[in-house]
């Protein structure tokens, strides 16, 4: 079975049983200890890294053209590199590559003659930039829910102030439960509870869609109603139908 030698392309000429696929050969590394990773982090990569991404790379569809034509040179041969016999070399792979039984087109790395071949370099690229976005996705998610009340309770206040007037400053709003945080901002402020009645104003955006809703609910039954405020003076007008309109506006004796 053929080996791994440790030599130079002069070493290597002395017997026709033997091929130098070190540096500067056709059948040489591209890729070398101390290069820049080709994944998002760039890292340096070790002995090992650099052996595996050759590996990786001739299993792909322009090195698979390659890897027919090593495995048709290199058959049968010894092959030298100037790596240290302790040390991984490309050189393992090519050994595997030209002379496995079977499937000659299974690629295994240096330091494994079993198991899977290593995937290529664009699909783990692809791993860790998707790993990458759900962690961003995750942490916006995770701001968005924080922020969700102050955003709402903010923008509930800036909405009715510029719907209703300076006096909508004295309004106390207030988080409602969660729901779709992400996107849906609401919250309530409480104006009065007079003759059985809860009178509420609730804020809501949505999509970007800004509203203002007076809620009238029955304390003792589930009856309830909601418009949507428009004014001050419509807001006027649906407080004139409720108990409270008495206590607002004693001209008249609270008749409009």
């Amino acid at each position: 079975m053929p080996v791994r030698l440790q030599g130079t392309a002069p070493d290597a000429a002395l017997t026709t049983a033997c091929a130098y696929v070190g540096p500067l050969s056709l059948y040489a590394n591209p890729f070398t200890a101390g290069d820049h990773s080709p994944s998002p982090a760039g890292t340096p990569m070790d002995a090992e890294e650099a052996v595996s991404l050759f590996a990786a790379t001739l299993q792909g569809p322009v090195g698979r053209c390659y890897a027919d034509e090593f495995a048709h040179a290199l058959r049968g041969l010894d092959l030298m590199c100037t790596c240290p016999l302790d040390v991984p070399c490309h050189a393992d792979v090519l050994l595997h590559l030209v002379n496995a039984q079977g499937d000659s087109n299974t690629i295994f790395t240096s330091n494994s003659t079993e198991g899977s071949a290593m995937p290529h370099p664009i699909m783990v690229s692809a791993a860790e930039r998707l790993t990458a976005g759900e962690k961003r996705r995750t942490a916006a998610r995770e701001d968005a829910f924080r922020t969700w009340g102050p955003r709402s309770t903010k923008a509930a206040a800036h909405y009715a102030r510029q719907l209703l007037g300076a006096e909508a400053a004295t309004l106390e709003w207030q988080t409602l439960g969660l729901l779709g945080f992400e996107e849906h901002l609401q919250a309530f402020a409480s104006l009065d509870t007079t003759g059985g009645q809860h009178l509420e104003l609730y804020y809501t955006d949505q999509g970007g869609t800004e509203r203002i809703s007076l809620r009238v609910s029955c304390v003792s039954c589930p009856s309830q109603y909601v418009h949507e405020v428009t004014s001050l003076e419509q807001l006027g007008q649906l407080l004139s139908q409720t108990p409270a309109w008495q206590g607002i506006s004693p001209r008249d004796g609270g008749n409009l």
